[in-house]
């Protein structure tokens, strides 16, 4: 119920679209109604009284009846299902906003599969359900209610017997909806790792291919598919079973009604023609109860679908709380102050650290591989929390610092570029979206990247493709280079920025790094000597431990 609420609360917000729809959906029930009354002076006069000339009036209601019912239908369905996707664009906005702000710890935890999967299978769940809802649920609560009403009016005896059924089938619908709730949650996990294994594959296609993987591969890929299968086959037994149970229990109750309802016509308690209303009423009441069962199954998914939302965006990181900071300026320099982190319990990466980096300083940062060099910058960049002691920038705590305030000081290259699938333009822009020209170009000329960007077939508006698959590594490691400094930080760290280059592309990005020159803090984590040159100093990192060289 907590998660229903939660939904709806998405929903206050166009409740006057809601208000036209149920004033729509209303007008729907009566008008689906009221043919079942006109029935009844048919039958009796048309039929029984001989009045040959009440045919075409009650043709006439009838057209119009059916005529304001598809009217009313067509606003009733066009009213909610608006509201409905409104609300479900606005889940999934809330639930990227919270994700794209969550620590690279959650990251490291949850998969890409299970990310992508919370947001494209169990959003596409809660919008089904809300499109059923609005498609059957509305449309049918209130056909049904003026229905039954109009059975009541014919004769409230009969649709009370009718009604002795309805505790049983609503304890079916609750037995069989939580079964429904579990059976979904099943195939939400199954789809999950599904999701997971296919995003792991693609991304290492090349390893796959060069070990010869493809068969191991597919082994496991059918085999979570078979899992996933029984998973959805659990699902349809329930789903197939609830409705035959309601018909069964319905149908026995319409028997019983239907043989004391002739008997009271051949008794002339009643006119056929109210027996025929009656039964027109019941009948056409099951098609739409029917419809509300489906709906009910499928709001079960939608409601297991929106708890494993609700669950990622209520999640609490204590590294997102109590930055109130502002660092609006850095004249001093960097403190690591007795500083100790670990990952677990077993491996300390670092232990009691003490480390001043001045400001307009160049620091060369070596060490054994697994020492905890691209540790020692994502701590810097707030990527992580020490596990005791803290980092300072002129003497403020970077964990009081907001995250922008503090990233804008800071300009990162890595070891693994990444460039969007747009315009070289854009990709250097990302960093400072409203950018000048001759800001991108000065950056690009800054980091030996504007000749190569001029020979290209567009220019500054060349697409990279995806990741900057259309340029060479260099080439992207200089965009990347570009991108960094057109904010202009304060600090540049490079975090082994020529590892995985040839010899030429290295002199250039070691040319685009001499030419910052002292003009920004700069710390470069490389075990290439030649990148190391123009570094003031060179700590080395290992055991836990930072030394001078």
């Amino acid at each position: 119920m907590s998660s229903l609420k939660r939904l709806l609360t998405y929903s206050h917000q166009y409740r006057w679209k809601i208000f036209l729809a149920i004033c729509s959906a209303s007008i729907y029930g009566i008008a689906a109604a009221m043919p079942t009354y006109i029935l009844k002076h048919t039958v009796d006069d048309i039929f029984v009284n001989k009045f040959s000339h009440l045919i075409i009036p009650f043709m006439l209601l009838f057209v119009f009846f059916f005529a304001l019912k598809g009217i009313f239908m067509f606003f009733t369905v066009y009213f909610m299902h608006w509201v409905g996707n409104r609300v479900v664009n606005d889940i999934r906005i809330d639930l990227f906003e919270k994700v794209v702000y969550y620590p690279l710890s959650f990251f490291r935890k949850t998969t890409t599969g299970q990310l992508m999967s919370h947001f494209l299978n169990d959003i596409q769940m809660i919008q089904q359900a809300s499109s059923m809802a609005i498609k059957n649920g509305v449309r049918s609560l209130f056909e049904a209610l003026f229905l039954i009403s109009f059975a009541f009016l014919q004769n409230w005896q009969l649709a009370l017997m009718m009604l002795v059924v309805g505790p049983f089938i609503a304890i079916t619908i609750k037995r069989m909806g939580a079964r429904v709730k579990i059976a979904s949650r099943g195939i939400q996990e199954e789809m999950g790792k599904i999701s997971s294994m296919l995003q792991e594959i693609f991304v290492g296609i090349r390893e796959i291919k060069a070990f010869g993987g493809e068969p191991v591969e597919t082994g496991r890929f059918k085999r979570q598919l078979k899992n996933c299968f029984s998973s959805i086959m659990t699902n349809v037994r329930i789903e197939s079973l609830m409705p035959a149970c309601i018909e069964v229990m319905a149908t026995s109750a319409g028997s019983f009604v239907f043989y004391v309802a002739a008997k009271q016509v051949l008794a002339g308690t009643i006119t056929p023609g109210q027996l025929t209303s009656f039964i027109a009423a019941i009948l056409l009441t099951y098609q739409p109860i029917k419809k509300l069962v489906g709906v009910y199954s499928e709001v079960q998914y939608g409601l297991a679908a929106a708890e494993r939302v609700f669950a990622i965006m209520d999640m609490v990181h204590p590294a997102l709380e109590d930055r109130t900071q502002e660092l609006t300026s850095f004249k001093q320099g960097i403190s690591f102050n007795n500083v100790t982190f670990a990952y677990n319990s077993e491996k300390t990466v670092f232990d009691k650290v003490d480390l001043t980096i001045k400001r307009g300083e160049c620091v060369g940062i070596v060490g054994p591989s697994g020492a905890g060099k691209s540790t020692f910058c994502d701590l810097l960049l707030g990527f992580l929390s020490p596990t005791n002691g803290s980092i300072t920038i002129d003497d403020k705590n970077i964990n009081s610092v907001s995250f922008k305030s503090l990233r804008s000081k800071i300009g990162y290259v890595g070891q693994r570029t990444f460039l969007f699938n747009d315009t070289i333009k854009r990709n250097i822009a990302y960093s400072l979206p409203h950018a000048s020209d001759e800001q991108i170009v000065a950056a690009c000329k800054a980091a030996c990247a504007h000749d190569f960007i001029e020979q290209a077939p567009q220019q500054y508006d060349t697409i990279v493709g995806e990741d900057g698959t259309l340029l060479s590594g260099g080439q992207k490691q200089r965009l990347t280079i570009a991108r960094a400094l057109v904010k202009d930080p304060d600090i540049l760290i490079f975090d082994e920025p020529t590892s995985s280059l040839d010899q030429d592309s290295e002199m250039m990005i070691q040319e685009a790094i001499q030419k910052l020159g002292h003009e920004k803090t700069l710390i470069i984590v490389s075990h290439r000597p030649s990148l190391l040159k123009q570094a003031d100093r060179v700590i080395k990192i290992e055991d836990g431990k930072i030394s001078t060289q």
